[in-house]
Protein backbone atom coordinates (compact mmCIF):
# COMPACT_ATOMS: atom_id res chain seq x y z
CA UNK A 1 0.00 0.00 0.00
CA UNK A 2 0.94 3.64 0.08
CA UNK A 3 0.08 6.89 1.81
CA UNK A 4 -1.00 10.30 0.52
CA UNK A 5 1.19 13.14 1.74
CA UNK A 6 0.48 16.87 1.61
CA UNK A 7 3.74 18.60 2.64
CA UNK A 8 3.25 21.93 4.43
CA UNK A 9 -0.45 21.85 3.72
CA UNK A 10 -3.25 21.94 2.96
CA UNK A 11 -3.48 25.71 2.87
CA UNK A 12 -7.00 26.48 4.00
CA UNK A 13 -8.98 29.28 5.58
CA UNK A 14 -8.84 27.53 8.93
CA UNK A 15 -11.11 30.11 10.56
CA UNK A 16 -13.91 28.83 8.28
CA UNK A 17 -14.56 25.58 10.12
CA UNK A 18 -17.22 24.39 7.68
CA UNK A 19 -14.97 24.79 4.66
CA UNK A 20 -12.00 23.18 6.42
CA UNK A 21 -14.14 20.24 7.53
CA UNK A 22 -15.54 19.73 4.02
CA UNK A 23 -12.09 19.86 2.42
CA UNK A 24 -10.53 17.39 4.84
CA UNK A 25 -13.41 14.96 4.53
CA UNK A 26 -13.13 15.21 0.75
CA UNK A 27 -9.39 14.57 0.96
CA UNK A 28 -9.99 11.49 3.10
CA UNK A 29 -12.57 10.19 0.62
CA UNK A 30 -10.13 10.75 -2.25
CA UNK A 31 -7.41 8.88 -0.35
CA UNK A 32 -9.78 5.96 0.17
CA UNK A 33 -10.76 5.87 -3.52
CA UNK A 34 -7.10 5.80 -4.51
CA UNK A 35 -6.31 2.97 -2.12
CA UNK A 36 -4.11 4.88 0.34
CA UNK A 37 -3.92 3.50 3.86
CA UNK A 38 -2.95 6.86 5.43
CA UNK A 39 -3.42 10.56 4.71
CA UNK A 40 -0.53 12.67 6.05
CA UNK A 41 -0.83 16.46 6.32
CA UNK A 42 1.21 19.37 7.75
CA UNK A 43 -1.39 22.10 8.25
CA UNK A 44 -0.41 25.63 9.19
CA UNK A 45 -2.53 25.45 12.32
CA UNK A 46 -0.90 27.20 15.24
CA UNK A 47 -0.38 25.37 18.50
CA UNK A 48 -2.55 27.87 20.36
CA UNK A 49 -5.61 27.49 18.11
CA UNK A 50 -7.63 25.11 20.25
CA UNK A 51 -10.72 25.05 18.03
CA UNK A 52 -8.78 24.17 14.90
CA UNK A 53 -6.80 21.48 16.70
CA UNK A 54 -10.06 20.09 18.07
CA UNK A 55 -11.47 19.87 14.54
CA UNK A 56 -8.46 17.88 13.36
CA UNK A 57 -8.75 15.52 16.33
CA UNK A 58 -12.48 15.12 15.74
CA UNK A 59 -11.82 14.08 12.14
CA UNK A 60 -9.35 11.45 13.35
CA UNK A 61 -5.97 13.07 12.69
CA UNK A 62 -3.24 12.16 15.15
CA UNK A 63 0.32 13.38 15.71
CA UNK A 64 2.96 11.58 13.68
CA UNK A 65 6.01 10.35 15.61
CA UNK A 66 8.25 13.08 14.17
CA UNK A 67 7.98 16.26 12.14
CA UNK A 68 9.02 15.87 8.52
CA UNK A 69 9.21 19.55 7.62
CA UNK A 70 9.94 22.34 10.09
CA UNK A 71 7.13 22.83 12.61
CA UNK A 72 8.28 26.33 13.60
CA UNK A 73 9.06 29.29 11.40
CA UNK A 74 9.58 33.05 11.38
CA UNK A 75 7.23 35.18 9.26
CA UNK A 76 7.72 38.84 8.32
CA UNK A 77 4.56 40.88 7.66
CA UNK A 78 5.23 42.61 4.34
CA UNK A 79 2.00 44.61 4.39
CA UNK A 80 3.75 47.28 6.46
CA UNK A 81 5.59 50.22 4.82
CA UNK A 82 9.28 49.66 4.08
CA UNK A 83 10.36 52.16 6.72
CA UNK A 84 8.38 50.19 9.33
CA UNK A 85 9.96 46.93 8.18
CA UNK A 86 13.42 48.44 8.60
CA UNK A 87 12.49 49.91 11.97
CA UNK A 88 11.23 46.49 13.09
CA UNK A 89 14.61 44.85 12.49
CA UNK A 90 17.11 44.38 15.26
CA UNK A 91 19.72 47.13 15.21
CA UNK A 92 22.59 44.88 14.13
CA UNK A 93 20.60 43.46 11.22
CA UNK A 94 19.53 46.91 10.03
CA UNK A 95 23.17 48.07 10.27
CA UNK A 96 24.35 45.06 8.24
CA UNK A 97 21.76 45.69 5.52
CA UNK A 98 22.88 49.29 5.12
CA UNK A 99 26.57 48.41 5.35
CA UNK A 100 26.26 45.84 2.59
CA UNK A 101 24.50 48.29 0.27
CA UNK A 102 27.03 51.02 1.07
CA UNK A 103 29.92 48.68 0.23
CA UNK A 104 28.52 48.07 -3.23
CA UNK A 105 26.81 44.69 -2.88
CA UNK A 106 23.96 44.34 -5.38
CA UNK A 107 21.10 41.85 -5.55
CA UNK A 108 19.73 40.44 -8.80
CA UNK A 109 17.41 37.63 -9.88
CA UNK A 110 18.88 35.07 -12.28
CA UNK A 111 16.91 32.02 -13.36
CA UNK A 112 19.28 30.83 -16.06
CA UNK A 113 20.55 27.21 -16.15
CA UNK A 114 24.07 28.46 -15.39
CA UNK A 115 22.80 30.36 -12.36
CA UNK A 116 20.97 27.27 -11.12
CA UNK A 117 24.15 25.20 -11.31
CA UNK A 118 26.07 27.96 -9.52
CA UNK A 119 23.44 27.93 -6.79
CA UNK A 120 23.67 24.16 -6.26
CA UNK A 121 27.46 24.37 -6.03
CA UNK A 122 27.24 27.17 -3.49
CA UNK A 123 24.54 25.37 -1.51
CA UNK A 124 26.59 22.16 -1.38
CA UNK A 125 29.61 24.10 -0.11
CA UNK A 126 27.45 25.78 2.54
CA UNK A 127 25.95 22.49 3.74
CA UNK A 128 29.39 20.92 4.05
CA UNK A 129 30.93 23.96 5.75
CA UNK A 130 28.10 24.40 8.27
CA UNK A 131 27.47 20.65 8.65
CA UNK A 132 23.76 21.12 7.93
CA UNK A 133 21.44 18.24 7.09
CA UNK A 134 20.36 18.23 3.44
CA UNK A 135 18.07 16.21 1.24
CA UNK A 136 19.59 14.65 -1.91
CA UNK A 137 19.97 17.16 -4.72
CA UNK A 138 17.77 15.04 -6.98
CA UNK A 139 14.90 15.93 -4.62
CA UNK A 140 15.65 19.66 -4.68
CA UNK A 141 16.12 19.71 -8.44
CA UNK A 142 12.81 17.95 -9.05
CA UNK A 143 11.01 20.38 -6.74
CA UNK A 144 12.64 23.40 -8.39
CA UNK A 145 11.77 22.13 -11.85
CA UNK A 146 8.10 21.69 -10.89
CA UNK A 147 7.89 25.08 -9.20
CA UNK A 148 9.65 26.83 -12.08
CA UNK A 149 7.23 25.30 -14.59
CA UNK A 150 4.42 26.71 -12.43
CA UNK A 151 6.09 30.14 -12.45
CA UNK A 152 6.65 30.09 -8.68
CA UNK A 153 10.43 29.60 -8.28
CA UNK A 154 12.93 32.47 -8.15
CA UNK A 155 16.70 32.52 -7.62
CA UNK A 156 18.44 35.64 -6.28
CA UNK A 157 22.14 36.37 -5.85
CA UNK A 158 24.04 38.98 -3.84
CA UNK A 159 27.04 40.05 -5.93
CA UNK A 160 30.07 42.27 -5.47
CA UNK A 161 32.45 43.16 -8.29
CA UNK A 162 31.49 40.04 -10.22
CA UNK A 163 31.67 37.67 -7.24
CA UNK A 164 28.53 35.84 -6.15
CA UNK A 165 28.58 35.96 -2.36
CA UNK A 166 25.15 34.67 -1.30
CA UNK A 167 22.05 33.18 -2.89
CA UNK A 168 18.47 32.30 -2.02
CA UNK A 169 15.80 30.18 -3.65
CA UNK A 170 12.26 31.35 -2.91
CA UNK A 171 8.88 29.95 -3.85
CA UNK A 172 5.70 32.01 -4.10
CA UNK A 173 2.20 30.80 -3.44
CA UNK A 174 -0.93 32.80 -2.72
CA UNK A 175 0.01 35.74 -0.50
CA UNK A 176 3.28 34.19 0.67
CA UNK A 177 6.93 34.19 -0.38
CA UNK A 178 8.75 31.18 1.09
CA UNK A 179 12.51 31.31 1.66
CA UNK A 180 13.24 27.71 0.72
CA UNK A 181 17.04 27.42 0.51
CA UNK A 182 20.00 29.69 1.05
CA UNK A 183 23.73 29.58 0.40
CA UNK A 184 26.77 31.71 1.15
CA UNK A 185 30.33 31.93 -0.09
CA UNK A 186 33.43 31.98 2.10
CA UNK A 187 34.55 35.14 0.31
CA UNK A 188 33.96 38.74 1.46
CA UNK A 189 31.78 37.75 4.40
CA UNK A 190 32.61 41.10 6.00
CA UNK A 191 30.33 42.70 3.39
CA UNK A 192 27.28 41.05 5.03
CA UNK A 193 25.74 39.99 1.69
CA UNK A 194 23.21 37.59 3.23
CA UNK A 195 21.54 40.40 5.20
CA UNK A 196 21.10 42.66 2.18
CA UNK A 197 19.96 39.70 0.08
CA UNK A 198 17.12 38.87 2.47
CA UNK A 199 16.01 42.49 2.61
CA UNK A 200 16.01 42.96 -1.16
CA UNK A 201 14.04 39.75 -1.68
CA UNK A 202 11.49 40.99 0.86
CA UNK A 203 11.22 44.25 -1.08
CA UNK A 204 10.81 42.28 -4.32
CA UNK A 205 8.05 40.15 -2.80
CA UNK A 206 6.31 43.20 -1.36
CA UNK A 207 6.44 44.86 -4.79
CA UNK A 208 4.62 41.86 -6.25
CA UNK A 209 1.79 42.28 -3.76
CA UNK A 210 2.80 39.43 -1.47
CA UNK A 211 2.05 40.09 2.19
CA UNK A 212 4.13 37.52 4.09
CA UNK A 213 7.76 36.42 3.91
CA UNK A 214 8.15 32.98 5.48
CA UNK A 215 11.75 32.42 6.54
CA UNK A 216 11.11 28.65 6.67
CA UNK A 217 12.59 26.71 9.58
CA UNK A 218 13.70 27.56 13.11
CA UNK A 219 14.09 25.29 16.15
CA UNK A 220 10.90 24.29 17.98
CA UNK A 221 10.16 26.06 21.31
CA UNK A 222 11.64 23.33 23.52
CA UNK A 223 14.89 23.37 21.52
CA UNK A 224 15.22 27.12 20.94
CA UNK A 225 18.48 27.56 22.84
CA UNK A 226 22.19 28.02 22.16
CA UNK A 227 22.83 24.26 22.21
CA UNK A 228 20.74 23.67 19.09
CA UNK A 229 22.78 23.38 15.84
CA UNK A 230 20.37 25.78 14.10
CA UNK A 231 20.46 28.42 16.83
CA UNK A 232 22.70 30.66 14.74
CA UNK A 233 20.26 30.39 11.83
CA UNK A 234 17.42 31.26 14.22
CA UNK A 235 19.24 34.36 15.49
CA UNK A 236 19.95 35.50 11.92
CA UNK A 237 16.29 35.13 10.93
CA UNK A 238 15.05 36.73 14.15
CA UNK A 239 17.04 39.84 13.27
CA UNK A 240 14.53 40.74 10.55
CA UNK A 241 11.73 41.34 13.04
CA UNK A 242 9.39 38.55 12.03
CA UNK A 243 6.85 36.78 14.19
CA UNK A 244 7.50 33.26 15.44
CA UNK A 245 4.84 30.77 14.37
CA UNK A 246 4.69 27.31 15.96
CA UNK A 247 2.43 24.85 14.14
CA UNK A 248 1.01 21.46 15.11
CA UNK A 249 3.41 19.56 12.82
CA UNK A 250 2.88 16.34 10.88
CA UNK A 251 -0.47 14.60 11.38
CA UNK A 252 -1.73 11.23 10.14
CA UNK A 253 -5.27 10.11 9.38
CA UNK A 254 -5.66 6.30 9.15
CA UNK A 255 -7.81 5.52 6.11
CA UNK A 256 -7.65 1.72 6.10
CA UNK A 257 -6.98 0.94 9.73
CA UNK A 258 -5.38 -2.49 9.46
CA UNK A 259 -2.83 -1.44 6.86
CA UNK A 260 -2.34 1.95 8.52
CA UNK A 261 -1.65 0.26 11.85
CA UNK A 262 0.82 -2.14 10.27
CA UNK A 263 2.60 0.74 8.55
CA UNK A 264 2.76 2.73 11.78
CA UNK A 265 4.48 -0.16 13.56
CA UNK A 266 6.96 -1.03 10.81
CA UNK A 267 7.69 2.42 9.34
CA UNK A 268 10.67 3.33 11.61
CA UNK A 269 12.51 0.11 10.73
CA UNK A 270 11.64 0.42 7.04
CA UNK A 271 12.81 4.03 7.01
CA UNK A 272 16.21 3.17 8.50
CA UNK A 273 16.72 0.35 5.98
CA UNK A 274 15.61 2.59 3.11
CA UNK A 275 18.07 5.30 4.12
CA UNK A 276 20.91 2.81 4.48
CA UNK A 277 20.30 1.19 1.09
CA UNK A 278 19.25 4.22 -0.93
CA UNK A 279 21.09 7.02 0.83
CA UNK A 280 17.87 8.97 0.44
CA UNK A 281 14.64 9.93 2.21
CA UNK A 282 11.15 9.15 1.01
CA UNK A 283 9.28 12.07 2.56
Amino acid sequence: GYLMYCPKGPWLEWDDEGAARAFLRGAAEAAARLGAHTLKIEPEVREGRGGQKALLEELGFRKFRWDINHRSTMVVDLSRPEEDLLAGMKGKTRYNVRLSARKGVRVAEDGSPAAEEAFWRMHKETVERQEFWSRPYSYYRAALRAMREAGRAHLFFAEHEGDRLAAVLVYTFGHKCLYMLGATSREKRNLMPASLLQWEVMRWAKGRGLTHYDMWGIPTPEKRNEDHPLYGVYKFKAGFGGEVEDFVGSLDLPIERVRAGLWDKTEPTYYRIYQRLKGDVYY
